[in-house]
């Protein structure tokens, strides 16, 4: 007979660690923030203050995530004016972008939209992080609601759900964009991923899933053979790529394999919603990052987008939802076969 896990234990703590704490300290002061710690060896760090985004990601100790040198900021530091985003982009594994922009800043009839948009300033109302049991196993289930709303404005509300498995290395989040008002909405929405060090290094495979690579500019294009590649650290400028992503039963995928620790990270993403998918690379010096952002619009702000008929909408009343997985797999065989959806 299979003993319960109950009986070998006094505290859950001991097999799925959940704490919730305010953070200390600088630009992080008072940030409200959980931390989950698996016996799969993996553990995130969920910034409830900051649009439940994911400051951490590590496995088996080895970080994976981008930290900016800002690291966690505040969201009353939030500037909304031209690129002073980038003063509050903590980076982590996410940063959710939008609800009313995505990419460069832009000014649409005297409205002044910042780079990649407000949400990620936005904190979690009716915040929970629970640990709940399912078929016998312990699984911690964060969930809250942001809310982009305005008198006379957009009437928005982000409801997320993130699921983190125990014993597999596994979570996934379920985001359900709603339209609270009466009248059509547009809305666009960009999952920032980051990749970094020492996870992201030169010996490090990236494999997207596309059929087709599409350069932002000109200096991109220049380096478009080695879109795929990861660089020493150099001197060069971001580069920018769109991917036109093959679908498998309405469900895309990206990854990166590490053969220094045996282990690759799968994204795999429902994409009826999130029709684009970009590729950031800044391998400069001190700022060593690899995006992977699955989104509705790709990066060149509103206007531009607008012009070309891409922006998305709800009707009142209406919300549209999906989910986002991601799973750690040992081994490169193990990974191709999860980027293969085998």
């Amino acid at each position: 007979m299979k003993r319960s896990v109950k009986e070998y234990t006094g505290n859950p703590d001991q097999l799925l660690e959940l704490k919730t704490m305010r953070l200390e300290g600088g630009t992080a002061q008072s940030v409200l923030a959980s931390e989950v710690q698996c016996q799969s060896g993996m553990s995130l760090t969920v910034l409830a203050d900051r649009c439940m985004d994911i400051s951490t990601l590590r496995y088996k100790g080895i970080n994976i995530s981008y930290i900016n040198p800002c690291g966690v900021v505040a969201p009353w530091y939030y500037d909304k004016r031209g690129t002073q985003w980038l003063r509050s982009f903590t980076g982590g594994f996410l940063t959710t972008c939008g609800l009313d922009n995505t990419g460069s800043p832009c000014e649409e009839d005297g409205v002044e939209y910042g780079l990649h948009g407000r949400i990620a300033n936005i904190p979690a109302r009716g915040y929970s992080a629970q640990r709940i049991e399912e078929n016998g196993e312990y699984m911690a289930v964060l969930c809250g609601e942001m809310d982009q709303s305005s008198l006379f404005g957009e009437k928005l509300k982000l409801k997320r759900t993130i699921r983190v498995w125990n014993t597999q290395p596994r979570f996934e989040i379920t985001d359900e964009i709603c339209n609270t008002g009466f009248r059509e909405e547009e809305f666009m929405i960009l999952y920032h991923c980051n990749i970094g060090y020492p996870f992201l290094s030169p010996e490090s495979k990236v494999m997207i899933d596309s059929s087709e690579i599409q350069s932002r500019n000109a200096f991109a294009e220049k380096y478009k053979s080695q879109a795929l590649e990861v660089s020493e650290p150099n001197a060069l400028e971001e580069m920018c790529y769109y991917h036109k992503m093959r679908d498998h039963n309405g469900r895309s995928r990206a990854g990166v394999y590490q053969p220094n620790y045996g282990f690759g990270i799968v994204m795999t993403y429902e994409n009826e919603v999130l029709r684009r998918f970009t590729q950031w690379k800044n391998f400069s010096k001190g700022q060593y990052v690899l995006g992977l952002e699955p989104g509705t619009n790709r990066v060149e702000g509103k206007a531009v987008e607008r012009a070309r008929d891409e922006i998305q909408k709800l009707k009142g009343q209406s919300s549209t939802r999906y989910t986002i997985c991601v799973d750690i797999e040992e081994g490169y065989e193990a990974f191709l076969e999860q980027m293969e959806g085998i």
